[in-house]
């Protein structure tokens, strides 16, 4: 009868990974061995192990490169768009400063207050 695998904690785990072409540097998941190693997955299969984290990315870098993957990029906003979105971001802090220093709404005083 065999033993199930031992549980790693979860300061020893480790992954790393695009997920667009399914490559990952993984320690202590579900899909490697626990061994305390770094592995390489491409497309599920294990294509190297190392024991230093420097290898292992030196590894997935390599596999990266030959994928000839690139990110897709990112949208960025125009310049008016940053603009009016600055401008809103400006107005909402100078409304949250003005009603958190303004003396009418800070508690005051009067015959009611100690009842």
């Amino acid at each position: 009868m065999t033993s199930p695998d031992p549980v790693v904690p979860d300061s020893e785990r480790y992954r790393q990974g695009v997920p667009a072409v399914d490559l990952y540097i993984e320690r202590g998941t579900e899909r490697v061995p626990s061994d305390r190693r770094y592995h390489v997955l491409e497309a599920g299969a294990v294509v190297g192990s190392f024991r230093g984290l420097r290898a292992a990315q030196r590894c997935y870098q390599l596999r990266l490169a030959a994928l000839n993957y690139v990110p897709e990029r990112s949208d960025t906003p125009s310049t008016e768009e940053q603009l009016r979105r600055e401008n809103i971001e400006r107005d909402l802090l100078r409304s949250a400063s003005y009603w958190a220093e303004s003396y009418r709404h800070g508690g005051g005083g009067g015959k009611l207050r100690h009842r």
